[in-house]
This record gives structure tokens, sequence and C-alpha cells, in this order.
């Protein structure tokens, strides 16, 4: 390819050249007073000379050379095997009797082993709602925030009545509030009463479970209103939520959880009167607090001891407040 475009380049050069030194024309005004010094007298000779020569490299340069052919193998020859001659063979002797020596039985065949097939391992159990929603607590409380929020996506997929929808929302809204998104945790607690009141109609009058379904998400609704300063309907999700909790006996409930869930419904509410000034309405719910707390920690110190000791200081607090 160089050589083509060498061949090219000089070819042009020689010929334009041969074109004005012969006096066929003039390119311009470059080659008019060109001195061809001892050469002068053969000037038309040299210009048709460097002409003929341009061209011809010109041609040269430009013309297609053909592809060389490639050579082929040889086919392999087949050579026929060449009858060696057969010579003639006297014959011979008989060979004396040969006595056969005993055979020995043959060996019975070996017996083929059974062939055992590997058992394998019983496939994993699917992993169920309530599982997958232990799963995110662990991670939550390991501070596992991304494989926390993976399991919370896959908890949100996985639900389908009203009840785990409810409760997966709930969850997502506490998610949400311990990163400090209240807009997003607003939506999802808003989301979680919506369809822990439809679980609550469909069940049985009186379900225990349904009733506290909803209270903690009413709770989780009045935890982000009054973060964000909307008092009143904090103060409303907080009224439902003690109400529903009540309705189960309060004090005298049989599941610890349940009464804890009360004490501290009964405190959330008296923190919130106490901010708008109801300090009397909040030492009376702080007092029926402390005697939940205190019922509580006596049947289980060592479960108990630090919410009662929590509620007592709040009250001797609020006490002063009133006294004073």
């Amino acid at each position: 390819m160089l050589a083509r475009l060498v061949g090219v380049v000089l070819g042009t050069i020689l010929a334009t050249s041969g074109y004005v030194i012969a006096g066929f024309g003039v390119l311009g005004d470059w080659a008019q007073n060109l001195d061809l010094g001892p050469f002068e007298p053969h000037r038309p000779f040299v210009g048709w000379a460097a002409a003929i020569t341009g061209v011809v490299l010109l041609v040269a340069a430009l013309t297609p050379r053909p592809k060389p052919k490639a050579r082929r193998r040889p086919a392999p020859v087949d050579l026929e095997p060449v009858a060696e001659p057969v010579l003639a063979i006297e014959a011979a002797p008989e060979p004396a009797p040969v006595v056969a020596a005993p055979v020995a039985p043959p060996a019975p065949p070996p017996v083929a082993t059974p062939i055992v097939a590997a058992e394998l391992p019983p496939p994993a159990p699917a992993e169920t709602f309530e599982g997958l929603r232990a799963r995110l607590v662990s991670l939550s409380r390991q501070e596992a925030w991304s494989q926390a929020a993976q399991a919370l996506n896959h908890l949100l997929r996985m639900a389908k009545d009203d009840r785990e929808k409810a409760v997966s929302r709930r969850d997502l809204g506490d998610f949400a509030r311990g990163q400090g998104r209240l807009d997003d945790a607003a939506e999802a607690y808003e989301e979680a009463v919506s369809y822990a009141r439809a679980a609550r109609a469909a069940a049985p009058r009186g379900d225990f479970a349904a009733d506290e379904l909803l209270a903690g998400a009413l709770s989780g609704v009045g935890d982000v209103a009054e973060m964000e300063g909307r008092l009143n309907e904090a103060l409303a999700a907080f009224e439902e939520a003690l109400a529903l909790r009540r309705s189960h006996g309060g004090r005298e409930a049989a599941d610890p959880n349940a009464r804890r869930a009360l004490s501290v419904s009964l405190e959330r509410l008296a923190d919130l009167r106490e901010d708008r000034g109801h300090r009397m309405r909040a030492l009376d719910l702080y007092r029926e607090s402390y005697d939940v707390a205190a019922r509580l920690a006596a049947a289980d110190p060592a479960r108990f001891g630090a919410d009662l000791a929590s509620t007592r200081a709040r009250l001797a607090e609020l006490e002063a407040k009133v006294a004073g």
C-alpha cells in the first residue's frame, strides 16, 4: 500500500513537471523561469522524458495487482501393499501327544455390590411471614440496616391479607421513623391503620389481636404527628389506642405484653397532655401507668424493673410541678 502511495505522488510530480518543462502549458507561474542548466538545450526532450516517466509510475501504481494463487497441497497417495513371495514349506513331523494338565475350575463371578443412592438433604422449608418478620427484628437490633431493608421489602411483597399488610406497613413506618424520614413514616402508619381497621372489622367481636394491631398502628400515627407538631391528630390517635387497650381488662390482663402496652399508651397520652398544659390529667394518667408498671415489676423484676423506675421518676417530676 505504501509503495502505491509513493508511486502516485512521485508520478504526479514527474508528469506535471514534464508537462510544464516540455512547453505544453503552464501550471501557474512556478516553472516559467525554471533553468535546466546544462540540459537547457534539451528542454523538450527532458520534459517528454519526465512526463512519460511520471505517467508510467502513475499507471503502475494504480493498476491492480493480481492476487497470487494459493498453492494446493498435494493429495496423499495411497500405496497398495506389495505381496511378498510365498515360500514353500516342507511338512514337519507330527509332534508327540501332549497330556493336558488338569484345568482348575473357573472362579465364581464377583458378586455385584448394590449401589445405594446417596440421601439428598431435605429441601429447605419456605420462609413464612412470621419467620421473615422475626429476622427483620433481629437485623434491626443488630443495626444491619442494609440487610434489614431487604428483609422489609420482602416482607411487604409477602403480605397477603389485611392483617399481614397492616403489620408490614407498621414495620415500614418504624423503619422510616428510625431513619428520620417522617413523611414516609406517616404515610406507612396511615396505611397500617387502614388495613388494621379492615382486619378488625372482619375479625370476631372482642378479638384482642385485632384490637392490639389497630392500637399499635394508631400509636405510630400519634408519635409522628407529635414529632411534626400536629398535636390534635396525635391526641386523637393516642386516645383511640388507649381505649382499645383498656377494653381488654387493662391492669388485670393476663398477657404481660398487653399490660406493658397499656402502660406505654398511658404515658404517651400523659406526656402530650402535659405539653398542652393539662397537668392534672397527665398526673392521673401517670398514676394509672405506675399502678400497671408496679404489678409487672412485682411479677418479673428483671424484665420490667427498669420500666417501673422510669415511670416512678416521671411521676415524681410531674407531682413536683403540680405541687409547685
